[in-house]
């Protein structure tokens, strides 16, 4: 079995972080036995995926590929207009939902043609993957799988990281907001900063830290070292950062978006909070006094570790090949 995978991030020396769910899937695939070659997308901005039509037929046609898989609307319309070959896409979040400014105030039309868009590609696809049930009512049913990333769980485990040892104060309690400040609107920065100032007046040590750029292996440590995570995106597929913080046992806070809510649910020490800054540092205080780890959620995302994720993404290519 050959695939081509077309993508628009991917980890770069520039930007490890970049994509990376995407180099741990193709990496995953690779050890099931799997011929996979990676199309990154050359550009920024939307000319990227027109300029990539050429590059994705220039890939097609020096190997003879069984089906191409896209990751994001974009790179599968893109993979789409380049080749007739059998096409599966991947559907994340932003590319179906649409983006917003950093109060979760959407464009309608900027919404409304992500939808679009991407409910159209679905029907030019041989098949589709949804990372959370929400991104797959958008699509064509009878063809999407729900199929969230997996988790490196080589990576992403409970042990003791002393603060210092990631350049943090050992007297302050610190929450780790999911996501970067730059990332983009949906991730909701000054919702957490606005949140963050009612909790300071109760704890006056405790920080929201943020991350920007860097390596698994250094967000690993980070979440082993923090008290607590904070994800305040106006939406959401199905966000790593929060079943790599159940794999490190961090508690979690969290508004009620993608499939956070069903990850978290059952752990006492996990919030799901309307996006409020008043309820979401009521839930925050909540955790930072109780000051322990979950007792289990390292085994609660067994289920998505990279091997058996990879797994349920080989039935899909040995569905559109049959």
């Amino acid at each position: 079995m050959m695939v081509l995978h077309v993508t628009g991030a991917y980890p770069t020396e520039q930007n490890p972080s970049a994509g990376v769910f995407i180099r741990t899937q193709v990496e995953s695939l690779v050890k099931l036995g799997i011929d996979v070659d990676v199309c990154l997308l050359n550009g920024t901005g939307i000319g990227r995926y027109i300029k990539g039509i050429a590059q994705v037929r220039k890939a097609v046609r020096s190997r003879h590929y069984d089906f191409v898989h896209a990751h994001y609307m974009y790179s599968g319309w893109t993979a789409r207009f380049a080749t007739i070959r059998p096409l599966v896409v991947s559907f994340m979040g932003n590319d179906v939902l649409g983006d917003c400014n950093e109060w979760g105030e959407y464009r309608f039309s900027n919404r409304v043609l992500h939808g679009l868009f991407s409910r159209l590609l679905s029907y030019a696809t041989a098949h589709n993957i949804a990372k959370s049930a929400g991104l797959a009512k958008y699509l064509r049913v009878k063809t999407t799988s729900i199929i969230p990333n997996g988790v490196d769980l080589d990576v992403f485990y409970p042990r003791m990281v002393a603060k210092r040892e990631v350049g943090l104060r050992e007297d302050e309690q610190h929450v780790l907001f999911a996501g970067r400040p730059s990332a983009g609107g949906y991730k909701r920065y000054p919702l957490a900063e606005a949140a963050f100032e009612l909790v300071r007046k109760s704890n006056p040590s405790a920080q929201l830290v943020t991350l920007d750029r860097r390596p698994q292996q250094e967000v690993a440590r980070f979440l082993n070292a923090v008290d607590c995570l904070l994800l305040t995106s106006a939406h959401e597929g199905s966000p790593n950062i929060v079943k790599e913080a159940l794999a490190c046992d961090l508690p979690i806070v969290s508004v009620d978006v993608g499939d956070v809510a069903e990850r978290i649910k059952e752990f006492e020490g996990c919030y799901i909070v309307s996006d409020e800054p008043a309820r979401i540092a009521e839930a925050v205080e909540k955790v930072l006094v109780r000051g322990k780890r979950l007792s289990s959620g390292y085994a609660a995302v067994d289920e998505l570790s990279l091997a058996k994720v990879a797994r349920r993404i080989q039935s899909v290519y040995e569905r559109v090949l049959s």
